[in-house]
């Protein structure tokens, strides 16, 4: 069976996604990302994969909003498709959705906004991007 959306997906594209979501499937649950500015161990998030995943794989992550209100952040594709990374309550890993208008999902569910507060330039949300860095790299070989 042939999805709809790779109708709308380049094979370049489409490329990219299973290379990122294999190296994503191949993070070890439970990965040491260090403590946050609590002393808490720092969780894997959202935000911290998007932005690994963009550096890894040369992509732009984008911070907003998945609908009605859930703060959010994935990648967005030179044609504009959305790749969620760590889709929200979802189970089954990154996830590709074509973003044309001909399907509304990209608009209707993903709104870009600036998020705050979050602590995206403290040091340790720095360094656990970078362990996720690191650890996608190796999963690329």
């Amino acid at each position: 069976m042939n999805p709809y959306a790779l109708k709308h997906i380049s094979d370049e594209e489409l490329k990219l996604f299973e290379d990122i979501r294999t190296a994503v499937s191949k993070i070890p649950d439970g990965i040491d990302l260090g403590k946050n500015d609590k002393g808490e161990g720092v969780i894997l998030s959202c935000h911290i994969l998007a932005r690994a995943v963009a550096k890894v794989f040369v992509l732009q992550y984008v911070d907003g909003y998945v609908y009605p209100s859930f703060e959010h952040s994935w990648l967005e594709t030179k044609s504009f498709h959305v790749i969620d990374v760590y889709p929200v309550a979802t189970l089954g890993g990154p996830i590709m959705i074509v973003g044309s208008a001909m399907c509304g999902l990209t608009h209707w569910h993903y709104k870009k906004r600036r998020l705050k507060k979050l602590g995206f330039n403290q040091s340790w949300f720095r360094q656990a991007v970078k362990k996720i860095v690191q650890e996608l790299r190796l999963n690329q070989k």
